[in-house]
């Protein structure tokens, strides 16, 4: 297929005028500091200049589906339309000879379209459930099947073109990020588990380099600009540390579901959830004075309703 795509392209290049080079250089150049600002009306309106001067352009395609897919949020015919943009630009190269944000970006897309299909899945699962009639329990059965083989392929895939960026050396804090969990997904603990420890190695280090550059300039739109990137990480790392330490515990690994939490409370000791996700820990440990200790700070800070499972649990391991 991408030897056929190759062709066409080989068969059907276009000459373009002086003119039109520069109003697509113009489009390619101010497209990509667009998208890299954060500006997606304005990338997209600048993708749809040059793609009306050359529709097979890669880079503006790649832009295309990329803004696309941020924009989607849960909306089914933006995310398809992204991924069938990106799985259309993936056809023309081989996967080593793709750009990084291609590959990012359709991995993005597949992983997105598989969690739309296990979240599918587990909700015809529920109308199974409470299915009174046989035929409509085993049609919704049937459906359901059909779900989670489709969450099943488009994961898949995801794993397949982070696995190919993660060989490059390339992305790899973030593609480290979702392939983590993509594997929590597909049930592949060992590529979890590989995926977690590279992620915070990486941003461990890109955290100390950002700290460097705060104490070093005296500049101070740079050391904003440092400051944003921190918290970025620092985000980053606290969604993370919640994702591993689920993990562990849902593995009966209490232990090391602690470590991650611990560290979750030193980046921010403000999140009233981690209070109660180690007393929960804790109880598990049978650290009761410790767990006692964090149920009480939850209850302190939280803003759940006290009608809440957290709140009555943690207002139950008080009176125990």
């Amino acid at each position: 297929m991408r030897q056929y795509c190759l062709l066409l392209l080989l068969c059907g290049c276009t000459t373009f005028s002086n003119d039109e080079l520069d109003r697509l250089a113009s489009a390619q150049r101010n497209a990509t500091s667009y998208f890299q600002g954060g500006k997606l009306g304005q990338t997209l309106r600048q993708v749809e200049r040059g793609l009306d001067i050359d529709p097979d352009d890669y880079k503006l395609n790649v832009l295309h589906g990329a803004v696309r897919l941020r924009r989607s949020g849960t909306n089914v015919k933006e995310i398809d339309a992204a991924t069938a943009i990106l799985e259309r630009v993936y056809e023309w190269r081989s996967p080593m000879r793709h750009e990084p944000y291609e590959l990012f970006y359709l991995g993005l897309a597949r992983q997105k379209q598989g969690l739309r299909n296990l979240g599918e899945a587990i909700r015809v699962e529920d109308r199974a459930r409470r299915a009174v009639e046989p035929e409509k329990k085993t049609e919704f059965e049937s459906q359901s099947a059909a779900a989670r083989a489709a969450a099943q392929d488009q994961l898949t895939k995801a794993n397949e073109v982070f696995d190919v960026l993660i060989e490059r050396g390339e992305r790899l804090r973030l593609t480290h990020n979702h392939r983590m969990q993509v594997a929590r997904q597909l049930g592949d603990g060992d590529k979890f588990k590989e995926s977690a420890k590279a992620f915070f190695k990486i941003t461990a280090k890109e955290q100390k380099f950002v700290k460097d550059e705060i104490a070093r300039t005296e500049t101070p739109d740079y050391e904003s600009a440092q400051y944003v990137a921190l918290k970025q990480l620092t985000q980053e790392e606290l969604a993370v540390r919640a994702l591993v330490a689920d993990w562990h515990f849902h593995r009966k690994e209490f232990t090391l579901a602690l470590t991650h939490i611990d560290r979750a409370l030193e980046l921010d000791p403000t999140r009233s959830d981690n209070y109660y996700n180690r007393g929960r820990l804790h109880t598990e440990l049978q650290a009761w004075d410790l767990a006692k200790a964090d149920f009480r700070r939850f209850l302190a800070t939280s803003q759940l309703p006290a009608t809440s499972p957290k709140m009555t649990y943690a207002t139950k391991a008080l009176l125990r």
